[in-house]
């Protein structure tokens, strides 16, 4: 990981105090400290020659600011006001804690195409963000110069930058399910995800599956889905005999061409999904309780610990327990 710049980086490199770089390099020489021009240009120099950026949150800490705004930012196109949404109760979970803490809420989403009105963003003391998509570019900018971030989802931004995020606990739950559907029947699995799928999450959730059909000695096949199913990517979950399904519309788009063949999920195929029944439509499905109330909150808290300097040990993982239905129960 590369090591971040500090302010007295800068005034060692410049030969001045860390009081006399601290005074140019915010604008306040002059004021109780009188800088020369000669001195004041190495400053600046050396800062640009470090890639010195000023630290945000220290910033804020410091004033004293009573700027109790948290930004909640979606890359994805959505607006948080159908309870049914895919993303709603993380927003009811951030904002139940950021009102309990004493913090306003702004919402953005749709990343301005301009970057111009990108600074938008610091309107608020830090940022919750949202979504699949995203502009790391934007966000690597931000997180150097220590703007406090928290994702939720696993992220990875950049080489080696410190990323702040909130995630479900996936691997005990994707062994627990992997481990229904092995344990009887043929030890064998299809597991179906999409190319269009492809956030740390998903990644995520494919390791530990793999990785426990490895160590349990259980066959396991991918299929990745593209802009269509094939015939033969029906063939090979009928002929497992055992599927899991990365997301809920993976299931909901092979469920009816697996009965146009004459099979049913729960009745001729095991079946699971990799995700909560935030649709609340998927109850005879394996999968795992929905809590992103709780991660949308817990996220809320891991930033308000950055902005108020203590950090240090907060929970960053809310588990997920299984929820066995019909779906693997043959």
């Amino acid at each position: 990981m590369s090591k971040r710049v500090k302010l007295s980086d800068v005034a060692a490199g410049a030969g001045v105090s860390v009081a006399t770089a601290s005074a140019v390099l915010s604008g306040k020489e002059g004021r109780s400290i009188r800088v020369s021009d000669e001195r004041r240009k190495k400053i600046l120099d050396t800062a640009s020659r470090l890639g010195y950026v000023p630290n945000t949150a220290a910033q804020h800490l410091k004033r004293g600011d009573d700027n109790h705004i948290i930004a909640v930012f979606t890359y994805e196109n959505i607006f948080p006001l159908d309870p049914k949404s895919e993303y709603y109760l993380f927003f009811a979970g951030i904002q139940q804690e950021a009102e309990k803490e004493g913090y306003d809420i702004l919402i953005l989403n749709n990343w301005a195409k301009d970057k111009s009105r990108s600074s938008r963003i610091r309107l608020a003391s830090g940022a919750i963000m949202i979504g699949v998509s995203r502009d790391d570019e934007h966000i690597t900018s931000l997180v150097k110069q220590d703007f406090p971030l928290v994702f939720v989802g696993r992220r990875r931004i950049g080489d080696g930058l410190p990323v702040h995020c909130v995630t479900f606990d996936y691997r005990p739950s994707v062994e627990k399910i992997a481990s229904i559907l092995a344990h009887s029947g043929k030890r064998e699995i299809v597991y179906v995800s999409s190319m269009h799928s492809l956030a740390e999450p998903s990644r995520d959730k494919s390791l530990f599956l793999h990785e426990y059909c490895t160590r349990e000695n259980v066959k396991l096949s991918d299929v990745v889905i593209g802009d269509s199913i094939s015939d033969d990517d029906i063939d090979t979950v009928i002929a497992s005999g055992s599927v899991i399904f990365d997301r809920l519309f993976l299931a909901d788009l092979f469920e009816p061409l697996l009965r146009k063949r004459g099979y049913v999920i729960g009745k001729d195929i095991k079946g699971a999904i990799f995700e909560d029944d935030w649709q609340e439509s998927h109850k005879t499905w394996t999968r795992w309780e929905n809590r992103r109330l709780e991660l949308g909150a817990m996220a809320a808290r891991h930033l308000i610990s950055m902005l108020t300097g203590k950090d240090e040990g907060t929970p960053s993982s809310v588990s997920i327990p299984v929820i066995e239905s019909n779906s693997s129960d043959i």
